[in-house]
């Protein structure tokens, strides 16, 4: 029965691989793993075939300390069921040197291909393709370490291995191609163009136009011919390593995606020659023309033109102010994006991203001031809990790396508190720290505990993209606001309070000239009105000092709560407050009419106190509809 199992397994696995179904292939391999151990013994060559494979399987996806240990139990494995010479300890041993390679581990990494290379040159010999292989990987380990010259030694050793093979023709030229970018560091351009249009003829010469390999070394000789400026040239390869591409892995792949956004920059090259070109035209015809109207008036009108329209470009400059949120869309979209696409293409299925949360940036409120602090070009990127252990930490750390600055905007200066707004987060614990739950609250109970500003920063901002779907579900079910009950406990507590702060007692303490409880009553009717309002238009009150600014975003008495509000601020108590109060009562009127329309209430009395009763009886949870109308 588990021989059975086992065997479905691995031809499952295989499947599996060739539909690309990676992430998922990860528990089957570990079951299969821990059944081959169970029915061959650990140390069997069975086991030691599906180590093999499951850490190559780690590796690809990126998991790199998971890769590291079965790797590592290969090794192991190797040297007892094969011995320390013979050939199959060698690829272990080259799979787990691959490995740290990847992982930048650069010195034990070097030493087990020297180990591998060694033991293959005595058993297999030195001619063999295996060796050649290894000798190519050695080359690209010492590309990474930055040291060009062995890494050309290598690449030329294996090339040298290969070369006059006709079995062996395709991997030369894939190791002339890894030797490009040497050759280009090194600034021979022409070898690099001469090494790439080799491969290309090798390609077409073995009849592998319109293969994958193909289109990589048109794409190379594209970019190349773009560094030369030569636009249409790399236009016409580049187009055609796009449509190959396209043909064999699709529109989804990253490898299209990537050839796409090189054929874009082409484009944009070529139309910024044109302009160029037109520009210069432009300029010559306009230097006649200021030669001639200059030289009919005199040097100080000249250099006052010359200041006036410095002054101008001054002035359009700060009128194009850059909210926060555009810049980190913008720096999102050009330098994070194309990472994932890059190295987390495996992973971007179960990923999202935006800028939501803490900060003016992510109501649209931030301005020259507020740049002071927690701001700069930055994001976050959201993924289910479960695939925080598999992929997050390597995530975080290789985002670590992008660049601190973008489009002049210097790097993000946090303020004390302000750290952990941005970087990589699990869906679940997001949501967990500001609502205290990991997705949309089940109970009313749990509603009525959430501070309302609470639930204003997890639905404000923008999700740049989200291709799981899990996120944007739970914030599209929050923007729809309160559950009904809730809402209307709020607005009666609401209006429980503008009742007495507002209508009763500040007059009272304007008549006795306490003007510090009148202040301080004042206060309390404008922030529970403005609450109201929120809750009328179905939506949260964000954090106190947006809450006046945000009013203007609200269809349901959003302009006349800013307005009335601003005016009831800069009155003065001592002089105007016969003004400040009929501002309170009017305004008192407009929430009874719009509580009328919205259903809420059947009476038309002004004083609110009356009003909250009224509301209580709409609720359909008896416990809450029975409930003191002054507590929400």
């Amino acid at each position: 029965m588990k021989l059975e199992r086992l065997n479905e397994l691995l031809k499952k696995l295989v499947q599996m691989e060739d539909a690309e179904e990676n992430l998922e292939m990860v528990p089957l391999y570990e079951e299969a793993l821990e059944l081959s151990k169970e029915i061959y013994g650990e140390h069997n060559l069975k086991t030691l075939e599906i180590y093999n494979n499951y850490g190559g399987h780690l590796r690809n996806l990126g998991l790199y300390e998971k890769a590291e240990y079965i790797l590592r139990k290969a090794v192991v494995c190797a040297k007892i069921v094969r011995g320390k010479e013979h050939p199959d300890y060698a690829t272990t041993l080259v799979n787990l040197a691959n490995l740290l390679r990847m992982m930048k581990q650069w010195q034990e990494s070097e030493s087990l291909f020297y180990q591998a290379l060694a033991l293959y040159k005595i058993t297999i010999g030195e001619e063999h393709f295996i060796y050649a292989g290894t000798m190519n990987n050695l080359g690209l380990l010492y590309y990474e370490m930055g040291n060009l010259e062995r890494a050309k030694e290598c690449l030329e050793h294996s090339l040298h291995i290969l070369e006059g093979k006709e079995e062996y023709i395709i991997p030369y030229a894939t190791t002339l191609h890894n030797l490009v970018d040497i050759y280009k560091k090194e600034g021979e351009i022409f070898k690099a163009e001469q090494t790439l249009k080799q491969e290309i003829e090798i390609y077409r010469q073995q009849h592998y136009e319109g293969t994958v390999l193909y289109a990589a070394a048109l794409n190379s000789l594209g970019i190349l011919y773009c560094e030369k400026e030569q636009y249409e040239k790399a236009k016409a390869v580049m187009t055609e390593s796009v449509e190959i591409t396209k043909k064999h892995l699709g529109e989804a792949s990253d490898a299209y995606k990537t050839s796409v956004k090189n054929l874009e920059m082409i484009h944009e090259k070529l139309q910024e020659k044109k302009m160029q070109k037109n520009h210069e035209i432009l300029q010559e015809t306009l230097k006649g023309m200021t030669s001639a109207a200059c030289a009919s008036e005199s040097n100080l009108n000249c250099e006052k033109g010359s200041e006036e329209r410095n002054h101008t470009i001054d002035k359009d400059a700060e009128k194009g102010f850059v909210k926060g949120l555009d810049l980190c869309r913008e720096y999102f979209n050009q330098v994070c994006y194309p990472l994932l696409e890059r190295e987390f293409s495996n992973f971007l299925p179960r990923m999202a991203a935006g800028l939501i949360g803490e900060g003016s940036e992510c109501y649209g409120f931030d301005d020259e001031i507020s740049r002071d602090h927690d701001f700069g070009p930055s994001f976050q990127i959201y993924i289910p809990q479960e695939d925080m252990p598999i992929y997050g930490e390597r995530l975080k750390q290789r985002l670590n790396t992008l660049p601190k600055t973008f489009q002049g905007f210097g790097a993000r200066i946090e303020s004390q508190y302000g750290d952990g707004r941005v970087g990589v987060f699990s869906i679940e614990d997001f949501y967990r720290k500001f609502i205290a739950a990991e997705g949309v609250p089940e109970t009313l109970s749990h509603w009525r505990q959430i501070p309302e500003n609470a639930l204003s920063t997890v639905t404000n901002g923008e999700v740049f993209f989200d291709h799981y779907g899990k996120f944007t579900k739970i914030r599209e079910e929050l923007q729809k606001g309160y559950p009904e009950d809730i809402r209307l406990k709020k607005i009666a507590a609401r209006l429980m309070k503008m009742a007495q702060s507002g209508q009763y007692n500040f007059p009272r303490c304007n008549k006795r000239k306490e003007y510090v409880a009148s202040r301080l009553a004042l206060s309390e009717f404008m922030s529970v009105s403005m609450s109201l309002v929120y809750l009328l238009n179905h939506s949260y009150r964000p954090y106190y000092k947006w809450v006046h600014r945000g009013l203007l975003s609200l269809p349901v008495l959003g302009k006349a709560a800013y307005d009335k509000m601003q005016r009831l601020s800069v009155l003065s108590l001592e002089k105007d407050y016969k003004e400040m109060e009929w501002i309170i009562e009017e305004f008192c009127v407009d929430c009874v009419k719009e509580l009328k329309k919205q259903g809420l209430t059947s009476s038309s009395e002004a004083f609110l106190l009356l009003q909250g009763p009224e509301v209580l009886k709409r609720i359909k949870e008896p416990a809450l509809r029975n409930s003191n109308p002054w507590v929400e």
